[in-house]
């Protein structure tokens, strides 16, 4: 089965420096990203964005993953993710994280369209907003007026390099509202949103607050975890299930996401693992199942 990853972090030498410069006892390290590695426990990435694209490329061969979406993590690293998508266009699409409330927040994401970038990656609980303060506009029409992807993450939000480098500052989750996305989603119908980890928590909210709605999809990244909170959604059984029976949502809005990051532990085979075991488990037919491992995403991104 052809897969096609939707969601796998680019960590850069850049992105490690980003968070090693905010953490107290890096950031004065001479060379704060491979500080960060050593601190971290991993595999410091090499210094050019092609090398690491390169690595990337050798990981997912392994695994028989045919295709992913970088993300840039932080401030200024659409050059990265971009240099990387230009070194293998075949395998890589390009996605940047964007601060609405910076300054000049709608012409970053027009200098965005110029390096490649097919998608806007939007943290409200991160860099406090909620996804329809005013704030957002302009980001959402130039997403709209560029045919840009607009990656919302919703509900709980942790951010693993952050915590264990204890880089300070408050993540507020009630800031990722799902209710307060849905009429966005109706006034940029033009517009294709993507919500990761199925909500990460808020997809009892979620799914009453789109109905009627046809643009959007779900990424079924990282270990869930939110799970353990809610009772009602136990496993990922139960939340297949949920979200396949939803009139709006169905087989053809979920794009598989492995949340795959950093080396050695490189792609996440065991995310695909626990996926397929759990649409096997409800009998999902063979075709919806490469759709949500592939063909979902190859139609979305060409």
């Amino acid at each position: 089965m052809p897969i096609e990853d939707a969601h796998l972090h680019f960590f850069s030498k850049g992105v490690l420096a980003f968070y090693a410069r905010q953490a107290e006892s890096l950031k004065d390290a001479l060379d704060p990203a491979s500080a960060a590695a050593a601190a971290l426990g991993i595999e410091a990435p090499p210094a050019e964005p092609e090398a690491l694209a390169a690595r990337w490329v050798a990981e997912l061969d392994r695994h028989d993953v045919s295709r992913a979406v970088l993300f840039g993590s932080a401030p200024g690293e659409q050059s990265a993710v971009s240099r990387a998508v230009r070194a293998f266009p075949d395998r890589f699409v390009a996605f940047q994280m964007v601060n609405p409330r910076a300054a000049e927040a709608a012409a970053l994401v027009r200098s965005l369209v110029e390096a490649g970038i097919r998608g806007i990656l939007l943290f409200p609980a991160l860099h406090g907003y909620y996804p329809d303060d005013a704030s957002c506009r302009p980001v959402y029409d130039a997403a709209r007026e560029h045919g840009l992807v607009a990656f919302v993450h919703l509900g709980q939000l942790k951010i693993a390099i952050r915590d264990r480098l204890r880089v300070p500052g408050r993540i507020d989750p009630s800031l990722g509202d799902p209710v307060r996305l849905g009429p966005v989603l109706r006034e940029y119908s033009d517009v294709t949103f993507i919500v990761p980890h199925f909500g990460c928590g808020t997809l009892g909210a979620l799914l009453p607050a789109i109905r009627g709605v046809r643009n959007l999809y779900l990424d079924t990244s990282s270990s869930n975890a939110w799970m353990a909170e809610t009772p009602e959604l136990p496993d990922l059984a139960h939340v297949f299930r949920a979200v396949l029976d939803c009139p709006d949502l169905g087989p053809q809005r979920l794009l598989f996401g492995s949340d795959s990051t950093v080396f050695p532990r490189g792609w996440r085979a065991d995310i695909g693992q626990q996926q397929a075991a759990a649409l096997e488990s409800l009998d999902v037919a063979a075709s919806e199942r490469e759709e949500i491992f592939g063909g979902n995403l190859r139609r979305l991104l060409p």
